[in-house]
């Protein structure tokens, strides 16, 4: 197995070979965003190759001018590769990858179908955004992913300053009821399974605190 970054041409002939709909579905939305809003040359996704050298996850990130966050937006293993331990492998990799980077918070936005992967993890999520995406946000692990579960059990949203917790609120605020109906099933399906890691209450708690 072995881990390299793809090209935009890359990731596009890539995932040509993926099967399923849904899949390829989510890696058409991947090339969208990377297109519309990132750099493919600044930050190419990352893809973990293996022995046969078939493409079997992705990865997509990228790092704020300041250093502050590296953001996770896509992590992506096609349906055929699942339940192999390759998501893990292709996060800690990237976690490893920039540990002396001296970057102070990650932040992720996670599809529904992705949160028992990072359930095991050790996640916790602030809310829910208007496209259905799961948003965390936590201190860097020093060294590696091992870490994550600790950090979340120490974490405070008043490691945050007001300004940063308010925009965190705006993009939250309507924590799902602007969900079209099939996600706002889903969303209500994940509570009540999860509602213990859910803490959207915590976060306008603080956001009144401010605003007091």
């Amino acid at each position: 197995m072995h881990i390299i970054e793809l090209t935009r041409d890359e990731f596009f002939e890539s995932v040509q070979s993926i099967e399923d709909y849904d899949s390829l579905n989510f890696s058409k939305h991947c090339l969208d965003w990377w297109d519309n809003y990132f750099s493919w040359t600044k930050f190419p996704p990352l893809c973990l190759v293996d022995d046969e050298e078939e493409h079997v996850c992705y990865l997509f990130y990228n790092i704020s001018k300041d250093n502050q966050y590296l953001t996770i937006h896509n992590l992506l293993t096609p349906k055929a590769h699942r339940y192999k331990g390759y998501a893990k492998m292709l996060f800690a990799y990237l976690f490893e990858k920039v540990a002396d980077q001296n970057i102070e918070r990650f932040k992720m936005y996670c599809v529904s179908s992705s949160l028992s992967f990072y359930n095991k993890l050790g996640l916790e999520y602030w809310g829910i955004n208007d496209l259905g995406q799961y948003y965390c946000d936590y201190k860097m692990p020093k060294e590696t992913i091992d870490e994550i579960p600790d950090i979340v059990k120490n974490a405070s949203l008043f490691e945050l300053g007001d300004s940063a917790i308010l925009g965190i609120y705006e993009k939250l605020k309507n924590n799902g009821q602007e969900l079209e109906e099939k996600r706002w099933d889903i969303y209500e399906e994940i509570l009540e399974k999860f509602q213990d890691r859910f803490h959207f209450d915590q976060l306008c708690e603080r956001v009144e605190s401010i605003k007091s």
